[in-house]
């Protein structure tokens, strides 16, 4: 028997009243399971279902025969098809006559129903009795021990329906997932799943530019998924499940993975997963396997995965509400007799982690402890000193700046220095900025035209604005002074250029002010520091619930006490210091690590005008110092730079181990 007669009589024989339909999804999942136990490649199965899908409509056939077996008659789509039935021997010839075919009706009794192909109800094989479950696989047998059901429920999407709904995206060439991979209990089976189909799925953004749809999760079938997209989901699934693999199974995933990122780049083929992600994945697990075997020994096995998911944490009997703040991976590790708990969280970098995002009132919540010269509500001394200094500028240089607005025509490269300045204002909103200045001098041509000894002020800029309906709020107002301001710097204006200077200079001594009052004042401090202590991403490590995992590096329990002295975050704190006179203001540690005296930039405090010489109104916002992450890297280094390579310390891999060392 040929393949081709194996693939179809397996198939009669697993579907309902063997009649298989491939309109019907149950009957594909049928096929494609029968292929899958006859050992063929997935992509000669992805390529017969397509077909099918593709090829087969709800027409009847004209092709017909018995079935040997059930005396049926049994339909195909083409005479090719019937042969091979045939010859295969599962249908013998139909013949008009032999009992089988529809009566013609007579009269006075209704014609029999004519026989077609069975569409059986999706929800068909929800009843015991019409047909039993398919006996489950011996791994998801043991992922079940493990994990219990949700560790062997599949994706929400069937496969076929997948197929069907990604046609239009699939990649030319089809990525496979490792059988060691697809068959290790200790990953979840939705998993293995969800990175192959995202694997073989194009952007359909670079697509077909019909909708974004492949950058979604729930676009692959995925039910409930962490925080991010597509990309950022797989990023850290592909680190969960190469921690759990050993050596010769991790070296077989990524071999795979990234030799289909390498096609697909070649190709021009854009798909979610990455070589920088592969990488990251690569380092990250490679970092939390150094820190395992560093805290628990040659001697631990991790027993289970989970990704952020509460039934997962459940399932390997872990409570989810002691979950650490920022988990984004969790495993089960089994140390003697012992269950322990090791959550992970996943940081590409620190480098710029925003802990607080606001303004000065925010901050300080009109508590008084700021004090009124330097707050920047309703009329206050800030915004009276950026108009004061507006007003001199037009005081001191209205010869220059009526004379290179009325020949502003003749500069033939005006619109790209506008450009320039606008960008280097705010490259977010300099379509906005080259908009609103050209406005405003078609609108002084046509006064000037009216009015040939036009005096230009800030008054008049108000006026303008209003001329044109655009309102007299400050930062519109400011705006085109200080656009203005720059364009004259940029021809050569010298007193353009001083007031443009003079604009900063006021915002950063504001600025400067406020963090001294931080620094001086007990109870600034403390509001600063309590951000700090929130939102910092020592305070998990430090309390034990989670350890911070950056690329190949490791923020644990035993880094924090390298880097400060200490690993409690509360002492920790209480050795930050407030430094007015760093560029930016900075929050460090300051205390004694192993006898020496250290400083440790630990947050900068960008006290800094939104909209800087015009905005009015400071941002108040503290990220994690660019340094800070170097300092990790270092220590990380120390503790755990010593132990590549990496030797997976689980029962079947210490064989492979003591090979290794002999």
């Amino acid at each position: 028997m040929n393949l081709i007669d194996k693939i179809l009589t397996e198939w009669s024989y697993r579907v309902h009243d063997g009649m298989p339909n491939p309109k019907n999804t149950e009957h594909i999942h049928e096929l494609r399971e029968s292929m899958e136990e006859l050992n063929l490649p997935n992509n000669v199965i992805y390529q017969v279902i397509e077909n099918l899908i593709n090829e087969v409509t709800d027409k009847e056939t004209e092709f017909k025969a018995r079935s040997k077996e059930t005396n049926k008659i049994i339909y195909f789509k083409n005479q090719d098809n019937l042969d091979k039935a045939l010859d295969s021997g599962t249908a013998i010839p139909f013949e008009k006559g032999d009992g089988l075919e529809p009566k013609e009706p007579s009269t006075d009794e209704k014609p029999p129903p004519k026989p077609k192909i069975v569409d059986i109800p999706n929800n068909q094989f929800d009843k015991k009795e019409k047909k039993e479950k398919k006996p489950k696989s011996e791994v998801d047998n043991q992922r079940e021990k493990i994990g219990g059901k949700t560790y062997s429920e599949p994706l929400e999407t069937t496969d076929e329906d997948f197929y069907t709904k990604n046609n239009t995206n699939k990649t030319t060439n089809t990525f496979k997932m490792p059988d060691s991979v697809k068959n290790n209990p200790k990953i979840p089976k939705k998993y293995t799943q969800f990175i192959e189909r995202v694997m073989n799925t194009q952007l359909s953004s670079k697509k077909n530019k019909i909708e974004d749809e492949t950058n979604l999760s729930s676009y692959y079938g995925m039910g409930k998924a962490g925080a991010g997209g597509a990309r950022a989901n797989a990023g850290e699934l592909l680190s969960m499940m190469a921690t759990t693999m050993r050596k010769k199974e991790r070296d077989e995933f990524f071999r795979a993975v990234d030799e289909h990122i390498q096609t697909a780049t070649a190709r021009g083929e854009a798909i979610n997963i990455t070589k920088k992600w592969s990488k990251a994945a690569k380092e990250n697990s490679s970092a939390i396997l150094r820190m395992m075997y560093d805290r628990h020994g040659p001697d631990y096995e991790i027993v289970g995965s989970a990704w952020d998911i509460e039934e997962e944490f459940k399932a390997l009997g872990q409570n989810y509400d002691e979950k650490g703040y920022s988990t984004d991976i969790m495993f089960t590790v089994k140390v003697g007799d012992m269950l322990i708990k090791e959550e992970i969280s996943l940081k590409q970098s620190l480098k710029g982690q925003r802990l607080w995002n606001g303004t000065i009132g925010s901050v300080f919540k009109d508590k008084g402890i700021i004090p009124k010269h330097l707050e920047q509500k309703g009329a206050n001394q800030f915004a009276d000193n950026q108009i004061k200094n507006i007003d001199n500028f037009y005081q001191n240089n209205q010869m220059n700046i009526s004379e290179y607005l009325n020949n502003i025509d003749d500069i033939s490269d005006f619109d790209e220095r506008l450009l320039r300045v606008a960008t280097d204002m705010d490259s977010a909103t300099k379509n906005k900025t080259i908009k609103g200045f050209n406005n405003f001098l078609t609108q002084y041509k046509k006064d000037l035209t009216d009015n040939p000894n036009l005096v230009l002020s800030r008054d008049y800029i108000i006026q303008n604005l209003k001329t044109r309906g655009e309102g007299g709020k400050k930062r519109n107002i400011d705006k085109i002074s200080m656009t203005l301001g720059r364009l004259m710097n940029g021809m050569g204006d010298e007193l353009g250029g001083d007031f443009v200077n003079q604009q900063k200079q006021i915002a950063k001594e504001h600025a400067k002010d406020v963090a001294k009052v931080i620094r001086d004042s007990n109870e600034a401090k403390g509001l600063i520091m309590d951000v700090v202590r929130k939102n910092f991403p020592l305070k998990s490590v430090s309390n034990g619930s989670e350890n911070v995992i950056l690329g190949e590096f490791v923020i644990s329990k035993k880094v924090m006490k390298g880097l400060f002295g200490t690993d409690d975050w509360n002492q920790v704190v209480e050795q930050l210091v407030v430094n007015p006179d760093a560029d930016p203001p900075s929050i460090e540690y300051q205390g004694k690590v192993r006898g020496k005296d250290v400083s440790i930039p630990i947050t900068t405090i960008g006290i800094r005008e939104d909209g800087e010489g015009y905005g009015g109104t400071h941002k108040f916002e503290m990220k994690v110092a660019d340094n800070f992450g170097k300092n990790v890297e270092l220590v990380s280094r120390d503790i755990y730079g010593d132990q590549e390579p990496i030797k997976f310390p689980n029962s079947i891999a210490s064989d492979l181990r003591r090979q290794e060392e002999e």
